[in-house]
């Protein structure tokens, strides 16, 4: 077998098993121990299950980094918690402002200061749902206009500019 058998982690294993049910971890700490214990091909299918199980609600949550540990980790040790987990790791927290018509035109001058979002999947989303509008088709004042109206109130010696 190409992982250690679970006996030599016992003692581990036992104290993460009665910590976990004891809910003494939080879902950060739960996923550290489950990509360490990947990490040195510790496996113990109804421990990552059990843990899995227990990240569920708030695997949204988590940090990209620890997100993306803890999806190596799984993939790595060939543990399947249900495609649900898996789209929620590779979810993560989604940018929820509207997506920048310009930016997707290659003209937003705001870079890392624009109100909107530059978010691949933002785009992707208003897509999807069917709010993403055109620049020519949002009429009114264009945003641009009232991010350099509020830019400039800020900002009143022209330091920004």
């Amino acid at each position: 077998s190409k992982f250690f058998d679970a006996s030599l982690f016992g003692h581990l294993a036992a104290e993460l098993r009665r910590a976990l049910q004891k809910r003494r971890l939080s879902s950060a700490e739960t996923a550290q121990a489950i990509s360490s214990l990947a990490e040195l091909n510790a496996y113990d299918a109804d421990l990552f299950e059990k843990a899995c199980d227990l990240m569920r609600p708030d695997v949204n949550a988590l940090p990209e980094a620890c997100r993306q540990r803890l999806e190596a980790a799984l993939k790595r040790v060939s543990h399947d918690p249900g495609s649900g987990f898996f789209v929620a790791l590779a979810r993560g927290q989604r940018d929820k402002r509207e997506a920048c018509p310009m930016f997707w035109r290659g003209q937003c001058k705001w870079g890392p200061k624009c109100k909107l979002s530059h978010d691949q999947d933002s785009f992707e989303s208003s897509a999807v749902e069917g709010v993403w509008k055109p620049p020519t088709m949002s009429g009114g004042k264009s945003v641009g206009y009232k991010q350099s109206a509020d830019l400039f109130k800020d900002d009143r010696c022209g330091a920004l500019w």
